[in-house]
């Protein structure tokens, strides 16, 4: 007799879900955006956010890889999903809270990965459904964690703010394993 555990069952199972939601998300999120978005250049200005316009349905996107680099056998992860070359990845899996896009790489290789992007973040105040967003131009750089078999995985992310935006812990850079869960899952 199988005995099943539980609240694994019910990780797994809400974990699925998690997933599949994202993954329907992202094909529909990805050509219908409808969010509106703010922007924040600096702490002072937090406490008046400014909304930008939301984007014309006729806008095309910019290619998120204008150099045509090869993905190759190389990897990383978006919300533990193995991807190679990606337009937006997010920080907080669950609540989408923080999040990075607009993703323009100039680099992608076996050691490191270099690109500009986006990052936005939902300022819980006085609630996170009652937040607002706060965005900030950043630099990225993916490093190597692990080399499992035949794929590499760019995983180390440090990101700097380029503009006077402070992330959470106070500083202009952040330092983010897109990777944590699929280690401890020995996936990774």
């Amino acid at each position: 007799m199988i005995r099943i555990n539980r609240n694994l069952a019910a990780s797994l199972a809400i974990s699925g879900l998690v997933i599949l939601g994202f993954i329907a998300w992202q094909i529909v999120g990805t050509s219908n955006e409808t969010t509106s978005k703010t922007t924040n250049t600096s702490a002072e200005s937090s406490a008046n956010p400014t909304v930008e316009p939301e984007p014309e349905a006729s806008e095309t996107l910019e290619d998120p890889n204008p150099k045509k680099l090869p993905a190759g056998n190389i990897w990383t992860y978006n919300c533990e999903i193995p991807v190679q070359l990606p337009e937006s990845f997010y920080l907080t899996c669950a609540d989408g809270g923080w999040y990075v896009y607009n993703i323009k790489w100039q680099s992608w290789g076996e050691k490191e990965a270099k690109a500009t992007a986006m990052y936005s973040e939902n300022v819980c105040e006085p609630s996170c459904a009652e937040g607002y967003r706060v965005e900030a131009p950043v630099t990225l750089t993916l490093t190597t964690f692990a080399n499992p078999g035949k794929k590499i995985y760019l995983t180390n992310l440090d990101m700097r703010a380029s503009t006077e935006k402070n992330f959470e812990n106070g500083n202009r850079t952040l330092t983010w394993d897109l990777g944590e869960f699929a280690k401890m899952m020995g996936e990774g």
